[in-house]
């Protein structure tokens, strides 16, 4: 992966289409699928089952079973193998037809069924879901866990300053190389910041206009008690100064930056293009702050990925009042969520930005809103996509982003009786 990043200025991690998708059942998988997916990817597999020291994993669907384990050497020493039955120590996966066959053709992960709590499992943690998540990711699409080996260089080959800021004035080549690298990129001072306040008093006037409940907002509970709107959908509608900026040439400049060689949808500067967010301070509850994941957390990675996650900053950003923190390279190593959390093994990076600093990360690259302390901030988000990819938000598991990022923080899997 790194040596395709130095050649090629293409994000585009797309290997499935929908087109293709068919129903699949334990048995077709494991027998037909199976042994050709461990020639290529089993040294990745066996590998990543040695470092993060988790137990096989079994799978009981339709009233078949099968386990996956694996044998770390060195290299490309490692080898799994799929048995018939439940190994002894294995973690149990109890599956619907229709959920395996999602899972085992990249449109809806272990994270996802968790996160919309029905996953079913036994003799397992949250932790080993997290990491078979992750080398599930490896076994389907070849790619790595572990990071051996990985380095951030610039074009010319030295290394990255991984908290660097681009201002529009550096060079567009070493931009883009820095997010091809690195998974995210900052860019301090590309808007105006008396643009950005006019949207923060363009916020306040659409406030009234949403209500708890009505489909296109988020609302969460405040440590006093009450309830705040913390995001608002359909915002570009109530805000002609975010029009301008969406349709302006500094914002046609950042996406052909950031495009590469990719071609990037270019969406019209209306409807649910882009969503506005309050992060007050005090949050007990709800989705004002979601703790590491990535955009394809729930599923479609190879369907859709690298979209390219643009934020906007209205307010100024720090520890004090939250920020946007992301992990270095995690678009190139599957590092398990529950790692990132609690033992991340690769950089984990802050970035404080100012009014009118935009930030700009792959949909595959693990990042986090940390809360704010005792100021509220402000931020603007959208996507662009693929030209020619299929809307996300037209997907079943658009819907089920929409009914779930809210918990993502606060998840607690059902497990089996």
């Amino acid at each position: 992966m790194t040596e395709r990043l130095a050649m090629f200025r293409t994000l585009d991690r797309r290997t499935r289409d929908d087109a293709a998708f068919h129903a699949f059942d334990p048995e077709s998988f494991f027998t037909a699928e199976f042994p050709a997916l461990a020639a290529r990817h089993g040294h990745l597999v066996a590998g990543a089952i040695r470092m993060l020291g988790v137990p096989p994993l079994a799978i009981e669907c339709d009233g078949s079973a099968w386990t996956i384990t694996g044998e770390g050497g060195t290299g490309q020493d490692g080898t799994i193998w799929a048995e018939r039955g439940i190994a002894p120590g294995a973690m149990v996966l109890t599956l619907t037809g229709e959920q395996f066959g999602e899972w085992a053709q990249n449109r809806l992960t272990l994270n996802g069924m968790m996160t919309a709590r029905s996953l079913v499992f036994r003799e397992g943690t949250v932790r080993d879901i997290s990491c078979w998540d992750a080398i599930s990711h490896a076994l389907l699409e070849g790619w790595p866990v572990t990071d051996d080996g990985l380095t951030f260089t610039d074009r010319q080959g030295a290394p990255l300053d991984l908290a660097r800021a681009f201002t529009p004035r550096d060079d567009p080549a070493e931009i883009f190389q820095f997010l091809a690298q690195a998974g995210y990129v900052h860019l301090r001072g590309w808007l105006d910041p008396r643009d950005m306040a006019e949207i923060c008093a363009d916020m306040d006037r659409a406030l009234p206009h949403y209500r708890e409940g009505d489909g296109k907002s988020w609302w969460a509970q405040l440590s006093d008690g009450s309830r705040r709107c913390v995001r608002l959908q359909e915002f570009v509608e109530h805000s002609p100064a975010t029009r301008r900026i969406l349709s302006g040439e500094t914002w046609a400049r950042i996406r052909h930056i950031v495009s590469g060689d990719d071609t990037l949808k270019v969406l019209p500067a209306e409807g649910r293009v882009i969503e506005a967010l309050f992060k007050p301070a005090g949050v007990v509850s709800g989705p004002s702050d979601v703790s590491f994941h990535r955009d394809c957390h729930l599923g479609r990675h190879a369907y859709s990925c690298s979209r390219r996650v643009v934020g906007i900053a209205l307010t100024a950003s720090s520890a004090d009042n939250g920020l946007l923190r992301v992990v270095a390279g995690s678009h190139r190593v599957h590092m398990p969520v529950e790692l990132a959390k609690t033992a991340s093994y690769l950089p984990v990076i802050a970035l404080p930005t100012e009014p009118g600093d935009v930030t700009v990360h792959l949909s595959c690259t693990l990042h986090e809103a940390t809360r704010p302390v005792s100021a509220e901030r402000r931020v603007m988000y959208t996507e662009l996509p693929h030209a020619d990819a299929v809307s996300y938000a037209d997907t079943a598991e658009g819907e089920l982003r929409e009914q779930v990022t809210g918990i993502l923080r606060d998840l607690e899997p059902r497990t089996a009786a």
